[in-house]
């Protein structure tokens, strides 16, 4: 076993527009805590695969086949042996398909050619720092978030644990995953950062040695916000960000302590293309969305509001106007082809999925599959918006109100939990 581990600031410029909150009116105000690629590289009997984590929203389509593309070239690998995934910060750049993202207007097309730069940096010094290596799993547990769709719905406390160390025992690289959407910041925040995922990194390279790669991936997150907030309101504080990185890392450090390392680790990577029907948005809904907040905006105007509020309605109106003329002017198409991915480390292996799965979808396929631990990694390669049961599309919801950028139809989840257990049984041959 031969493993490398590397990672790159990736901290976009003060005053790029932030994602993943329509309420924002104007773009960031500095920079808490820097934003980071994180890549581990491993390899074992000729088979080789590639990690990289990076602290974002989500990673746009293009930039994935183009990361992919490059590395699996000058890496010699197939691309499919390449995962390129978010840790779903809501406090980091607007990138495509963020309804907020404007590329042309805030310096993000530089940032979007910056980043690219800068996972193909640190995989390419993953793969050139690889030396022999030992590796073992663990999963502790942990409650930090609750399920904002059902009260007492469930969630998944997996703290799921990849230890990745030199013959030595001096550590490499780790990989925690763990699924809780980073909204601890909310709408309100200016100030750049990679939420309580970048907390949880930050402590555990902290606390193993200074050359020590820490990765995030989120895992079947979609409807499960940190305790923090109040259902899908997110008040919380950098302490609370703290707090809640704090929990999840001593857990995975705690994990760490019992970890056995596997004699002979098994490096197998599968991926295919899977086709997912698309649901068409309603006009009508999109209409009145957009209608209701004019009228709720022109209310506040009349009342003489305080302009912060003013501000962060208009903000939302823009979101509604943008959300009906894209379904005015969208083509629509009735399925989207997506990439799924698995990836096997020694008795664990990792699902790649390119979005939102409610926490449910990742249980079943945990529950059905032959290898543990099994890792859901949400927002991996690419994004296809949130991936919900059939029985959350007959509750309704959020999760499920069709939108420009978020048409996947009743039935697509269960696509790709079986198209996931099949992915991870071939891994088994």
């Amino acid at each position: 076993m031969r493993a490398g581990a590397s990672k790159e600031d990736i901290t976009p410029p003060v005053g790029v527009k932030m994602g993943g909150f329509a309420a924002r009116y104007k773009g960031s105000e500095g920079v808490h805590d820097r934003l980071y690629t994180r890549t581990l590289y491993l390899e074992r009997g000729g088979n080789a695969l590639l990690l990289i984590a990076n602290d974002l929203l989500n990673i746009p389509d293009s930039l994935t086949v183009e990361v992919k593309k490059e590395l699996a070239s000058r890496l010699g690998l197939v691309e499919s042996s390449i995962m390129i995934s978010a840790t779903h910060t809501h406090s980091g750049p607007s990138l495509p398909p963020d309804i907020s993202a404007d590329i042309s207007g805030t310096g993000l097309e530089n940032y979007l050619s910056t980043l690219r730069e800068k996972m193909v940096t640190a995989g390419l010094n993953s793969a050139a720092m690889a030396r022999r290596a030992k590796l073992g799993w663990g999963v502790g547990r942990a409650i930090v978030g609750f399920n904002r769709r059902l009260f007492n719905g469930p969630v998944d406390p997996d703290v799921s644990v990849l230890l990745v160390t030199e013959e030595s025992g001096s550590p490499i690289a780790s990989l925690v995953n763990y699924a809780c959407h980073g909204v601890v910041l909310g709408d309100t925040n200016y100030l750049i950062s990679a939420d309580y995922p970048g907390v949880v990194s930050r402590i555990i390279e902290s606390r193993l040695n200074a050359n020590h790669v820490a990765l995030f991936t989120n895992g079947a997150d979609g409807d499960i916000n940190p305790l923090t907030s109040l259902g899908y309101a997110c008040p919380g504080t950098f302490e609370d960000v703290e707090a809640v990185g704090r929990i999840v890392a001593y857990a995975a450090l705690n994990a760490m302590r019992f970890i056995k390392t596997e004699e002979e680790p098994v490096v197998k990577t599968a991926g295919k293309k899977v086709t997912l029907p698309l649901a068409e948005p309603s006009m009508e809904t999109a209409r009145k969305l957009f209608e209701n907040q004019e009228k709720h905006v022109s209310q506040l105007e009349a009342r003489n509001a305080d302009a912060e509020t003013i501000m962060r309605n208009k903000a939302i109106l823009n979101y509604y106007e943008k959300n009906l003329r894209m379904i005015r002017e969208m083509p629509l198409e009735k399925t989207v082809e997506t990439t799924l991915q698995a990836l096997r480390i020694g008795g664990g292996v990792l699902v790649g999925i390119p979005g939102e799965p409610l926490v449910e979808v990742g249980i079943r396929v945990k529950k059905s599959s032959p290898l543990s631990p099994t890792l859901i990694v949400s927002y991996a390669n690419g994004y296809c918006g949130y991936i919900a049961t059939s029985e959350a599309y007959e509750q309704g919801g959020y999760e499920v109100t069709p939108t420009w950028w978020n048409r996947l139809a009743k039935g697509s989840a269960e696509i790709l939990i079986e198209e996931s257990i099949s992915l991870i049984k071939r891994l088994t041959v």
